[in-house]
């Protein structure tokens, strides 16, 4: 017996009494859909942590690059014979430094943003299978 329902949007289509009551026909159907519903939240957290390595590698490699650059500037400014040079040097640094926080904040929000999409791709995938039914 079905009955018009007040349904409502979701990210996933409509979602109505109607639509649940079509995903369970049969005991089985309720078997498959928490197999492959476990497979999505498997694969989700390989995705997540996936992500979570790329991130790490790539916070490890603008330390690694920012300690380089400290290193470096500090032998350089050891030599240096006037105020103005160590100035100039130090005004280099900065610049240089910024550019690379820059350039590091822009790959690391990236890398999250790929996360995000990686992360939730299975679990969205199972969802709308779910809600095509």
């Amino acid at each position: 017996m079905t009955t018009a329902s007040s349904a409502f949007k979701s990210p996933f289509g409509t979602i109505s009494p109607d639509m649940f009551a079509n995903m369970f026909q049969a005991p089985e159907g309720l078997g498959t859909m928490a197999r492959t519903a476990m497979e999505a939240s498997t694969a989700s957290t390989r995705a997540s942590v996936k992500s979570m390595q790329d991130v790490g590698g790539a916070i490890m490699a603008q330390i690694k690059e920012q300690m380089a650059l400290s290193v470096e500037t500090g032998k350089q400014l050891s030599d240096v014979k006037t105020i103005e040079d160590a100035m100039g040097l130090q005004a280099s640094y900065m610049k240089s430094a910024m550019e690379a926080n820059m350039k590091g904040f822009a790959q690391l929000s990236e890398l999250y943003a790929t996360s995000m999409r990686e992360t939730f791709a299975p679990i969205a995938k199972q969802m709308q299978k779910a809600t095509d039914a």
